[in-house]
């Protein structure tokens, strides 16, 4: 039995398919599970990396204003269905499963033509123009945001999954995650992020803040992970400050954290729901779609966080925020709580049993 993985493009499309794959693979150990990717994204690093291999679609996306470059999108396209085809026929796959990026159009559309069964996953609050595009051909939608149901309305069949996350998010607490950190019961923990290549904006307004909370909260430890390119100053400390490109130990550091500063991609709010940490968002505001933004949205307006635009972003508004979060315990349990309930519970076994139930030969045959 074979299930065909596409994803590519951010960490965000292609760690939830390494995720599902996992979890199909130690079910049923002997599942061949191959992944298709565009040439040149990440998926080329984090999908071999996970011991899994890789073809390649060459597809691209169209931008959203008048441009050249959509020509040869559009032709690229056309020649992506030909691809994907050629590669449905030739792994003969019994589920694909796509996790976003703009390979999954092309290769779920022709799977869906050939009557292979096909999931599609949605991490985000509201789905892209291909996701859209493809709800009335797939079998299956799973969702992390309930608002996304409303772009799967002609779907099969939609469930609200939530996203597959790390064991360490179910197995940490956060007394436990504190005591192997050394932190007090009396310390604050800030962590402040923008993703694996950083945030120029957010690092710069923050930096700007730093040294007046560290003054003006005792207890505070900051830990900011500004990214592969940071802006090329040599980092500052400031005794409590600790300042380097990734945090490697995520689940550990949100489960114990008071706070955190960040963007907001579906993959980042699905770990702090389920830290129940509380947060202050700045959206990537070029994010295809600003589906950033519209994630961001879907906590603020349920008071579950805190939503700055990047381009508001300054040091005396970070610092304001900040104070009011730092200073309030009463309100960070508050808004601990309401993001916590943006977590769906168990989303790996919600996701295994409803692909199972699509396709119960995977388990029986494999």
């Amino acid at each position: 039995m074979k299930v065909l993985f596409a994803c590519g493009g951010t960490a965000g499309h292609i760690n939830p398919a390494i995720a599902i794959a996992d979890l199909l693979r130690k079910k049923a150990p002997h599942l061949s599970v191959p992944f298709v990717g565009t040439p040149a994204g990440m998926e080329n690093r984090l999908v071999p990396g996970a011991g899994y291999p890789i073809r390649h679609i060459p597809v691209k996306g169209l931008r959203r204003s008048l441009s050249p470059a959509n020509l040869r999108a559009g032709a690229s396209l056309i020649r992506s269905f030909r691809i994907a085809g050629r590669i449905l026929d030739e792994e003969k796959p019994d589920l694909v499963v796509g996790t976003g990026g703009y390979v999954c159009y092309p290769t779920l559309r022709e799977a869906a033509k050939r009557g292979i069964p096909t999931v599609l996953h949605e991490s985000n609050a509201r789905a892209g123009i291909a996701a859209r595009l493809l709800a009335r051909r797939i079998d299956l939608a799973l969702i992390n945001f309930p608002s996304a149901a409303h772009d799967f309305k002609k779907s099969k069949k939609t469930v609200v999954s939530g996203n597959p996350l790390r064991r360490a998010f179910y197995d940490l607490n956060r007394e436990t995650a504190r005591k192997r950190l050394g932190i007090g019961r009396d310390a604050l923990l800030l962590l402040v992020f923008g993703g694996s290549l950083g945030a120029r904006n957010l690092n710069e307004a923050f930096e700007g803040a730093v040294p007046r909370l560290l003054s003006s909260f005792p207890s505070l430890r900051i830990l900011h992970a500004v990214g592969r390119n940071p802006s090329g100053e040599e980092p500052v400390s400031y005794g409590r400050y600790e300042r380097k490109p990734y945090i490697d130990d995520m689940p550990l550091r949100l489960t114990a954290a008071d706070a955190v500063v960040c963007r907001a991609g579906a993959m980042t709010i699905s770990e702090i729901a389920a830290a129940g940490v509380p947060s202050i968002l700045v959206p990537f505001p070029h994010a295809a779609g600003d589906h950033q933004t519209k994630n961001a949205l879907a906590l603020a307006r349920q008071n579950a966080a805190i939503l700055i635009p990047d381009g508001a972003l300054t040091a005396d508004l970070l610092f304001e925020k900040l104070s009011a979060y730092l200073s309030d315990p009463e309100e960070r349990k508050r808004k601990g709580e309401a993001v916590r309930r943006f977590h769906v519970g168990n989303s790996e076994a919600v996701i295994l049993r409803e692909i199972l139930d699509l396709c119960p030969n995977l388990v029986e045959r494999s």
